[in-house]
């Protein structure tokens, strides 16, 4: 018990400290995708980059020193204090059907911060009670699109869409494991905001037309839940496989839209309101977010090899936005992924203890484009770099994790399609923290 008071009172401080470098360090990335328009924006991945290089696979997936987030059953697995911290740079191609207009754009964004602990253990010393919690991007809306029609007629015309914003999740969740059942929870605080533009000017030099404006910003806020379950079974001295569930319980969110509609002149100092036709103020409404259920199943042997394989789907069919229904639909994802380590104790050859991961995914897209889904697959692969060995004498583990995917959304019948190349940099700290003294 003394073990779960002094994680306890540090749990309050490590969070403060958690907001404030994940706040002051988050940059906004300029991912311009027209497709961010939907939903609450852009599904953003924020796996452990251990799991990201495995092809994302990660609901059969647990080990001492890496919190998995994805499934709250991997917490009862932690056997030391770990501080896990991720950062991605994404290289992004968006490009239409002709392949003739092409745009790129490149960011710098946090993937996670994560924080776990073993609360209890047994006679052996296995955890069977384990606690995480940070914080990790869910969403991002970014995107400027110009369109120049002609409306029949009357004149040419400019549109100028835009929109910014995206959402967050905060989460705290425990994991207990009775022999070879883990279960889990999270308790999410999920939070953000979108503000979405449009403006549109005519091209007339004999008839004068007033260009308009539009704003909705939208604010929402919502605790919710998602749970997870794990089972070992052993088969044989060093080998077992696992079997793995988890899922996200949808929810009604509370949200707060400010409307503004009016028309306007460029003046010599700018946009010139000439009349609101519309401005309203926290109009209350709600949102209504998908839940959605990932099983897996994975064959490892400790210490030395893993291959897994995921399928994942999300009922984006049930997503209503202050009442309405948006372009999306149920998505659908089958991962496949593992590593490999040579020989994790060999203290002669760095090579033999690095660990290596690959993997791969294909599926559907939650976004519907001319009347298609949008197909989506990717590679990925990566490292595992051990900094400070593990050792019975330090109790201290460092690693440096990295992965890289390439990864395609769309088809030759989407109106856009885009291709990522994606760099994932991840430090583990782990270490025996909260022991009492047996000796002064």
């Amino acid at each position: 018990m003394q073990f779960v008071t002094l994680t306890c009172r540090c749990l309050v401080r490590s969070m403060a400290i958690m907001f404030a470098i994940f706040f002051a360090l988050s940059a906004t990335g300029q991912i311009n995708s027209p497709y961010s328009r939907y939903a609450l924006g852009d599904l953003y991945n924020s796996r452990n980059v251990v799991n990201k290089a495995m092809g994302n696979v990660a609901t059969c997936y647990a080990d001492y020193q890496t919190v998995n987030f994805i499934n709250p059953a991997s917490y009862a697995t932690l056997q030391t204090v770990t501080f896990d911290v991720g950062i991605e740079t994404e290289i992004r191609s968006l490009y239409n059907q002709q392949k003739t207009d092409r745009s790129q754009s490149a960011n710098l964004t946090f993937n996670y911060m994560a924080f776990g602990a073993p609360l209890a253990k047994d006679k052996k010393g296995n955890t069977y009670w384990g606690l995480a919690f940070g914080l990790k991007p869910y969403t991002r809306i970014s995107y400027s699109i110009l369109e120049r029609t002609r409306l029949a007629g009357i004149d040419s015309t400019n549109a100028y869409y835009s929109g910014n914003g995206g959402a967050n999740k905060a989460y705290i969740g425990m994991g207990f494991r009775v022999k070879g059942l883990s279960v889990g929870f999270n308790l999410g605080y999920l939070f953000g905001q979108q503000d979405i533009n449009s403006e549109r000017t005519f091209i007339n030099d004999s008839v004068y037309y007033l260009n308009s404006y539009q704003q909705t910003k939208t604010s929402f806020q919502h605790f919710g839940f998602d749970y997870g379950i794990q089972y070992k079974l052993k088969l044989g001295k060093q080998t077992f496989a696992r079997i793995g569930a988890n899922g996200m319980m949808g929810g009604t969110v509370q949200a707060k839209q400010d409307i503004l509609r009016q028309t306007f002149n460029f003046g010599s100092t700018g946009i010139d309101s000439i009349d609101v036709v519309q401005r309203q103020l926290s109009k209350e409404g709600t949102i209504i977010l998908p839940g959605g259920l990932t099983t897996g199943l994975s064959f490892e042997k400790e210490g030395k090899w893993m291959i897994g394989g995921e399928y994942e789907k999300g009922m984006w069919d049930d997503y209503r936005f202050f009442g309405q229904k948006d372009q999306v639909a149920n998505s659908e994802i089958i991962r496949i992924g593992g590593y490999i380590v040579p020989a994790a104790t060999d203290a002669n050859n760095y090579a033999k203890r690095v660990t290596y991961r690959a993997g791969f995914f294909t599926g559907k897209d939650l976004v519907v484009a001319n009347g298609e889904q949008l197909p989506l697959w990717g590679i990925t692969t990566g490292l595992g770099l051990p900094i400070r060995r593990y050792n019975i004498y330090s109790n201290q583990y460092t690693a440096i994790n990295l992965s890289f995917e390439y990864s395609h959304r769309g088809n030759s019948n989407s109106p856009l399609s885009e291709n990522f190349f994606r760099i994932n940099f991840g430090l583990n700290l782990a270490d025996l923290w909260f022991i009492k003294h047996k000796y002064d």
